[in-house]
This record gives structure tokens, C-alpha cells and sequence, in this order.
């Protein structure tokens, strides 16, 4: 129904001092009994309905009431019920008819009709309630509407007229304290809320329950740890500490404070726990990204067999989304079937969300949220703007062009072509489909664009590959003066990384930061990759340093340097890691590991390892191997062998690391007996440490070992010789002067594609022998193969 006329009309003064006055004559016959007590059983009956929120029966009840018989009281119980249980435009409609029979408003009668006017948000009516009631007395005499009218300026966003008539009240009981302090927090000024609290607080009136929860919203939204702290002692102290509304309500601070260990002790212990404390802790742990936590307390409330509502399966539906388990949001979804929560359309946009995401995830179709669509249009009848976003979003990942032309055809049936959130997703979903033109006909035509709907069509063409219309399209966006939001910032950011604009970029680093997303988590990751890919890692170290740990991509900053060759870079990033807390993953410590050793700096090294083992990561046979390699390197055998020794399960790779080592430290013995070692443990050796022995073998001039190592590698374990194996075999030939062997071993052995190689280093040899006519021959070798290369 339509709500009142601003104005009241001229005929329904209100101030009016008529008490009984009708528009009709007084029946002047006494009634008698039966009809006396059949007007008793309307008022009763109307009253029993009204407060059970039956308002239809009550009105016809009250509208089937004989005129003489709807007094004052009958009004008001028909209005107050309308006001509490809606519509609340009907209360001021009849509020309205019974001032046109002159009967005289008391202060409850005011009390519901502000009440009613804060409902519907009507200033101006309220204004001349107010008005009227002065006119009466009542504002100043009468608390229980003096309140009312705090409540009404308060929800109509009125806070300076609230001050005045709380100002206005000589002695203001709880309920002013409590109305004001609301309206303060229901405005956003928690500031004030605060400041007002205390005032109460030194006034020593006594706090009751819902002036605590109040000011407990008012410090949490402003991230007031150490008041809440104190607000938690004084409902401690008030004896209110087993008071299951509060107790909801320090949940939810702590939660959002981000004191999740304090929000889970008030939880257990709590005597008697709701449905809404647990829908608050799950809220709170799935706003924490805290998904285990949040699925474990909703599996306890399944094995509990507690009910679930819409608020707590939304909420974890959003958890199981985020982290993919498809799986057990289908167990979810069943349960909700059984439940009869699958027609409510949040939990039904959530279910649609989760379905769209894994599909889109695992790049598959899936049939299952157009069923959940038709069923739901079968219920209900009609799809509301967040079921049309998620279907838009199937038909995006699914690349379903004619199905998301259908639902924009439904959308336009139904004219919900204005709403923001719709249109963003159907420009969303136009480019995604790759018809871009029709993307750029829908927002062309779309009356005052939102941010939604410009982070829309830049994200469509950046996707499509039109990097330098995005661009354009972001300035147009800056010169109609719509601010950008994280999503634009990337978007655009993605277009300058692709055409290289590095100036373009850095206006927009400047832009964000002006614009207050200088800090949000996705736009700095995205200028780190941008100045990572320029080559500025030091602007890319500085915006690490802005984010949190969880937030910041150690791996990709440390992989860049190294990339580089910037091993200084890469210790001084890590000496960052170290201060910040930072978590490593294997291959950013392999990295580090390996910088280490490229500088040989023995010191880092050691530093390194100590807080790797710290972490749990040197226990790994990947990193203990990296270990032996990186003291190797910094020249520290015994490092080395130390670190050898402490891998637990020591693999070919390990011992192929420790064989290395002593070779390239100047112990080709300790090399071979440790390949023996190897042999013995009855571990499969690979290529490289037959390389590593057959060169110890070289080095020494152990002959018929070498020989012994070679025939076990081809024949025993399977090894095709490389280059570098056969080199090392006419290494030891020709270091033990052993040249006709070598010459048979080339023609016999070497395949044709490694004997050049074979020849040249033989005519090394044989040069540094001082043998002539070996070198002779290796050149004649050697010209047939490649000319000139001896």
C-alpha cells in the first residue's frame, strides 16, 4: 500500500482536544449485555491477532467493528501491530482515519505511529508527529514518546534533531541512553557512541544488556581492542557474563577484532549455545578465512543434530567455494533439500556460486545449477539479481552464448536491466563469451555505469586482448569521475604489464594509492609482478614490505631476483623473510640455498640452514641435498659430509651430492670409496654420479677401475653413455699414456656423433705427452670430421 500523504491533511488537526467527538450523533440508548460483550470479544480477538502478527484477520476484524465501537484502544492495537510486524505505511493510513474522527492520541498512540515512521524512514511525517505531539504535552511529560521520537530521528538518519530532544530530556532514563547510543552506531559514528557510553558510564546509570552489545558493536567497528577488553570486564562485573545475547555479541567482537582464540573460549563456555552462536563463530572463522575451523563447528552441529538456517548454510557454502570441496558441498546441498532451505534465494544464490566455481575451476560443464535455476523459477516463480549473477557466471565459464542472451532476454522482460549488479554480469558475460561488441553495445547503452559495470568492460577487453582499449576506456572512466575499485586497478595493470607501458603503470600505482587501494592485498601483488617483470625488484621488495605475510608471495619475489642472477638480491630479501616471519616454500629455499652457494658465502650459508631446520624444511631430502651442494660450494667439506650424514633417507641423489663434493674439493679417493659405499647400500646410481666417479677415476689414473665403473653403467644398470662419460674414459687413457687403447676405445666404443669430441681431447693428451704421433693422427681424425679444430 502506498504510503501517506507527506502532509497532514487540514481536517485531522491533531491537536484537536476532542476526546469522544464522531462525525455522527450519539446513540443515546444504553447498549445492553450481549451487545457490551460481543464488543469486548472483538477488542480481545483484534488484540490476539495483532500481537501474533496476524495483521489480515485483524483487520478484518477490525474493520467488521461497529464504528462506536473501535475507541482509542482498538487504534492503537491494530496500529502497533502494523508497526511491529509491517507494513508500516498501513499504521500511518490509519493513524491518518482516526484522527478524521477526532479521537484524541495518547502517548502510546504516538509511540507506534514514530515507530511506525522510523520503520518506513518518513521524516517529514515524523516532523509533524512531532509537532503534534508538543502541541499536546506529551514531549516533555512523556518519556515513552520522547524516546520514540529519538528512535525515529535516529533511523531517519536525522542525528542532529536526535540530539536536540535527547538534550531536550531533564532526567533521561535507560531507554534514552540506549535509543541514542543506537542511533549513533545505526549512523556509523561509533565514535560518538563511545564518547556517549562513557558519559552514561559517569552518570552511573546502570547498563543493561542491549546498551552493552551496543557499545560492543561501536568498539568493534573501530577496532577498539583494549575497550572491548574493558566492555567484556564490565559485563563480568554486571553480572550479565551468562547472558546469551552478550555472549553472541563478544563473539562476534572478538571475531572481528580477529582474537579468535578469545572469541572460541567465550563459545566454550557457554552454558546454553543457539543457532546463533554458532552461526556468529562460523561467520567469524569463514571472515577470518579460517575455513577448517569453520567446517569443523558446522560438522559439530551435524553430529549434534542441531538445526541450520539460511545465515549458516550461506556462510558455509562460501567456505566450501573457496577452498573447492565440491564434493562436500553437494552432502551440503542434500541436506538442505531435506531441510526445505533450497527455494530461500541466498542460499540458493551460495549453492549456484559454489556449482559455477568448480566448474569454472576444473574447466568442465555442469548441468546441475540450470536444474537448481528451473526448480527455483518453478517455486518461486521469479529470479532476483544475485540468482541472474550466478547464472550469468555459468554461462561465462561454460562459454554459453545463447543461453546468456536468453536470460538477458528474460532480464529485459522483467526490467531489471537498471540493476547495477545485473548488468555488470551481463557485460561480464558478453566478453567472456567473446562477442566483445555486443559487450561494449550493452555498456554504451547502460544509463549512468557504476564501477561494476566499467571494471566490467575493461576486465572483458584485457581478456579478449584489447589491451589499448581497456586503457582508453579507464582514462574515459577517470574524466567522468567514477572512482576505480581493486578490480579496475588489476584489470588495467594487466593491460600495462602486456604493452610494456611503464609510465602508465606507474600513474596508476600513484592513482591507487591516492584512491586509497595503496595498500589492498591484490593491487599491490599485481604492481609486484609489473616492476618484477620490469626489472625493478627493489620497488617490488618495498611493496612487499606493505602486506601481510599471508598476503605477500615470497616464492615469485626471491624466483624474479634469482631469475636475474641477483644472488646479493636474494640474500638481502631473505635477511627480510627473517625479520618478518616470512614462510618458505622447497623451491624458494632451494633458491636461497643455491645464491648462497653461487657467492660462496660460507656465513649466509650457515644462517640459511638454521632457519630452514627451524622452519621443518631441512629434514627434506630435496633441501638436505641442496644443503650438501651449497657447502660444497662455499669450499666446507666437513659442512658438507655433516649435512650428508643427517639426511635420514639418504637417496641416489644424496650420495650423488656428497660424490660430487669431494671431487670438486680436491678428494677424488674419498669420491670413488663413497661411490663404493653407494654400490653397497644397493642404491641405483644415476648418469651424473658414473660422471662424477668416471672423472675421479680420470684425475687419479685408476685405469682399470674406470674401466670396471664404465661396463657396470652400460651393462649392469642399463646407462647410455653420454659425451661427457666418454670423455672422461679417454681423460684416464690418456693420462696413463695409454693411447693405443684410447684409439681402440674411440674406434670401437665412442658413437660417431661423440668422436670428434673424443679426438680433440685425445690430441690434448697426447700433446701434453709430448707423443706426436698421436697428435698427428687425431688431427688426421679430426679434419675428416671438423675441419680446423685441432
Amino acid at each position: 500500500m502506498a504510503l501517506p500523504p507527506p502532509l497532514l491533511p487540514r481536517s485531522s488537526c491533531i491537536s484537536r482536544s476532542v476526546t469522544h467527538a464522531t462525525p455522527h450523533k450519539s446513540v443515546k440508548t444504553i447498549p445492553d449485555a450481549r451487545t457490551a460483550s460481543s464488543a469486548t470479544a472483538e477488542h480481545s480477538l483484534l488484540r490476539a491477532h495483532a500481537r501474533a502478527g496476524r495483521m489480515q484477520p485483524a483487520r478484518q476484524v477490525f474493520e467488521a467493528m461497529l464504528p462506536l465501537d473501535r475507541s482509542l484502544v482498538a487504534w492503537t492495537a491494530i496500529m502497533s501491530g502494523y508497526a511491529t510486524h509491517g507494513p508500516a505505511s498501513e499504521a500511518l493510513v490509519l493513524f491518518l482515519r482516526m484522527m478524521d474522527w477526532s479521537l484524541r492520541p495518547d502517548g502510546f498512540v504516538f509511540s507506534v505511529v514514530l515507530r511506525a515512521c522510523a520503520a518506513v524512514g518518513s521524516l517529514r511525517f515524523g516532523r509533524q508527529i512531532h509537532c503534534a505531539a508538543a502541541k499536546m504535552g506529551y514531549v516533555g511529560s512523556d518519556l515513552f514518546v520522547t524516546n520514540g521520537l529519538l528512535t525515529m530521528y535516529a533511523s531517519c538518519q536525522s542525528l542532529s534533531c536526535a540530539e536536540k530532544v535527547f538534550d531536550g530530556i531533564a532526567v533521561p532514563d535507560l531507554v534514552s541512553w540506549t535509543s541514542m547510543l543506537s542511533g549513533y552506531t545505526e549512523n556509523g559514528c561509533h565514535m560518538e557512541a563511545l564518547m556517549l557510553f562513557l558519559e552514561m558510564a559517569h552518570a552511573s546509570i546502570g547498563c543493561d544488556a542491549f546498551s552493552l552489545s551496543v557499545a560492543l558493536r561501536a568498539a568493534s567497528s573501530l577496532a577498539n581492542r583494549s575497550l572491548g577488553h574493558q566492555l567484556h570486564c564490565c559485563i563480568i562485573k554486571s553480572g550479565f557474563s551468562k547472558s546469551g545475547f552478550l555472549e553472541n555479541c563478544l563473539i562476534e567482537f572478538y571475531g572481528r577484532s580477529t582474537e579468535l582464540h578469545l572469541m572460541q573460549k567465550v563459545f566454550d563456555s557457554m552454558d546454553d549455545k543457539d543457532l546463533v552462536s554458532s552461526n556468529t563463530i562460523i561467520q567469524c572463522y569463514a571472515a577470518n578465512m579460517c575455513d577448517e575451523q569453520a567446517l569443523s563447528h558446522f560438522r559439530a552441529m551435524m553430529f549434534e543434530g542441531s538445526e541450520c538456517d539460511e545465515f549458516t548454510l550461506g556462510s558455509i557454502l562460501h567456505v566450501v567455494t573457496r577452498i573447492g570441496a565440491i564434493h562436500y558441498g553437494m552432502e551440503i546441498h542434500g541436506y538442505l533439500i531435506r531441510a526445505g532451505l533450497d527455494s530461500d534465494k541466498h542460499v540458493m544464490s551460495a549453492l549456484m556460486d559454489m556449482y559455477v566455481n568448480s566448474a569454472t575451476l576444473h574447466k568442465i560443464q555442469c548441468m546441475v545449477p540450470l536444474r537448481m535455476l528451473r526448480y527455483y523459477l518453478l517455486v518461486q516463480g521469479k529470479l532476483d539479481q544475485f540468482i541472474l549473477a550466478s547464472s550469468l557466471r555459468l554461462c561465462a565459464s561454460d562459454l554459453d552464448l545463447a543461453a546468456g542472451r536468453m536470460l538477458h532476454a528474460y532480464i529485459l522482460k522483467l526490467n531489471m536491466n537498471a540493476d547495477p549488479f545485473v548488468t555488470s554480469s551481463l557485460v561480464d558475460m558478453y566478453a567472456k563469451c567473446g562477442s566483445l561488441e555486443e559487450s561494449h553495445l550493452l555498456f554504451s547503452t547502460t544509463r549512468d555505469p557504476g564501477i561494476a559495470a566499467w571494471s566490467a568492460v575493461i576486465s572483458g577487453n584485457c581478456l579478449n586482448g584489447q589491451f589499448e582499449r581497456a586503457m582508453h576506456l579507464f582514462r574515459r572512466m577517470q574524466l567522468e569521475h567514477v572512482q576505480a575499485n581493486e578490480f579496475t586497478y588489476t584489470s588495467v595493470l594487466t593491460a600495462c604489464v602486456a604493452l610494456g607501458d611503464v609510465v602508465g603503470a606507474m600513474e596508476i600505482h600513484g592513482n591507487s594509492i591516492r584512491n586509497g587501494y595503496g595498500t589492498n592485498a591484490s593491487v599491490v601483488q599485481n604492481l609486484i609482478r609489473f616492476y618484477l617483470r620490469q626489472g625493478q625488484f627493489q620497488h617490488a621488495l618495498n611493496l612487499c614490505l606493505s602486506l601481510s605475510n599471508h598476503e605477500i608471495s615470497w616464492g615469485a619475489l626471491v624466483k624474479a631476483f634469482a631469475q636475474g642472477d641477483d644472488h646479493i638480491g636474494v640474500l638481502n630479501l631473505f635477511r627480510v623473510i627473517q625479520r618478518s616471519g616470512g614462510v618458505l616454500d622447497y623451491p624458494t629455499a632451494l633458491d636461497i640455498l643455491n645464491s648462497c652457494g653461487k657467492l660462496e658465502l660460507l656465513s649466509e650459508g650457515l644462517q640459511a640452514h638454521a632457519y630452514l631446520t627451524k622452519r621443518g624444511l631441512a629434514s627434506k631430502p630435496c633441501i638436505s641435498n641442496h644443503l650438501v651442494d651449497m657447502y660444497s660450494n662455499c669450499g666446507s667439506l666437513k659442512h658438507a659430509l655433516d649435512a650428508f650424514r643427517y639426511i635420514s633417507d639418504k637417496n641416489a641423489s644424496s650420495w650423488t651430492s656428497v660424490i660430487i663434493a669431494h671431487l670438486e674439493n680436491g678428494s677424488p679417493e674419498a669420491a670413488i670409496d663413497l661411490f663404493v659405499q653407494m654400490l653397497r647400500s644397493e642404491k641405483i646410481p644415476t648418469s651424473l654420479a658414473f660422471l662424477s666417479v668416471l672423472k675421479a677415476c680420470a684425475e687419479i689414473g685408476l685405469v682399470t677401475v674406470a674401466f670396471q665403473f664404465f661396463v657396470s653403467m652400460t651393462e649392469v644398470y642399463k646407462i647410455k653413455p653420454s659425451k661427457g662419460h666418454y670423455s672422461h674414459m679417454i681423460e684416464v687413457l690418456g693420462h696413463a699414456g695409454m693411447f693405443k687403447e684410447a684409439e681402440h676405445f674411440i674406434d670401437s666404443v665412442v658413437p660417431s656423433d661423440s668422436s670428434a669430441s673424443a679426438w680433440s681431447l685425445l690430441c690434448s693428451s697426447a700433446k701434453q705427452n709430448g707423443n706426436t704421433k698421436v697428435v698427428k693422427l687425431a688431427m688426421d681424425k679430426l679434419a675428416c670430421l671438423v675441419p680446423y679444430d685441432c
